[in-house]
């Protein structure tokens, strides 16, 4: 059996340690400005969408398999500007979710059909489950068709996706440009020291911050990333994320914005 850390009333212990994400941004964005900086963006990881259109000639609701409507479903009209439903296909890698979209745009021949009785109730009894992520709309066709382009994107390890858009006359699939995202590594100085030896930091990698603003309201919020996932989101953009270095106490020491990544 483990011991743990003795808990006592005026004390927190070592577990309690909880560091404001939003207080650690604020200090990263009051050095810069002091230097009259701003936190350089970095390109964020594509992911691959497909795009149907319903032409059934009526009304199409469903439960969105990501749930991120609390339970209500989304509905995708026959008729107006927005009839059709924006689906995310799951996969570990682009090259990933551009076969998984390709499997489901020549099985339910998606071009020609469009949302056909099939899809859906394949969607709806789970049948798709490995294959979609989310499931949503209503959205206009011809806007977010165009919004596919070629994509070159490289992973942390140095591999290389080249999706490219396959467009049918009722659906479409490919990936968007990377958004260009504002996100640094926060890197805690932390050391550790033996009987008698010289205190050794101890490695890591850090935790990833990304900072999202309101399009409406210009809040920005802020989210934790581990390093493992965001090599993931940045893949090999990873490298050139600008790295605070933060006491533990929550002190942002310094900003080191290192050097972008070429293009």
């Amino acid at each position: 059996m483990s011991a743990r850390p003795h808990h006592s009333i005026h004390h927190k212990t070592w577990e309690d340690k909880v560091l404001d994400a939003d207080l650690l941004w604020a200090q990263v964005k009051s050095l810069l400005a002091h230097q009259s900086l701003e936190l350089p963006k970095t390109p964020r990881r594509p992911d691959v969408r497909l795009i149907v259109k319903n032409i059934s000639g009526h009304d199409i609701s469903f439960q969105n398999p990501g749930n991120h409507a609390n339970g209500k479903p989304e509905h995708i009209p026959a008729t107006g500007d927005s009839t059709a439903a924006m689906l995310m296909i799951k996969g570990s890698t682009l090259d990933e979710q551009h076969k998984n979209a390709e499997t489901l745009f020549k099985k339910y021949d998606l071009g020609a059909r469009g949302l056909s009785t099939e899809f859906i109730e394949d969607l709806m009894q789970g049948k798709l489950a490995s294959l979609v992520d989310e499931a949503y709309g209503p959205a206009p066709f011809e806007t977010q068709t165009a919004k596919l382009v070629d994509v070159s994107w490289a992973d942390a390890d140095g591999k290389t996706s080249a999706i490219s858009p396959c467009k049918g006359l009722n659906a479409a699939f490919g990936a968007r440009a990377a958004t260009e995202e504002n996100v640094f590594m926060a890197q805690f100085h932390i050391y550790v020291k033996g009987t008698g030896t010289t205190a050794e930091l101890v490695e890591s990698e850090g935790m990833a911050i990304a900072v999202s603003t309101d399009w409406q309201t210009k809040k920005e919020t802020t989210r934790p990333i581990v390093a493992s996932v965001a090599r993931a989101y940045y893949g090999d953009h990873f490298e050139a994320i600008p790295v605070a270095i933060v006491h533990p106490d929550g002190l942002v020491r310094e900003i080191n914005l290192k050097k972008k990544k070429a293009a």
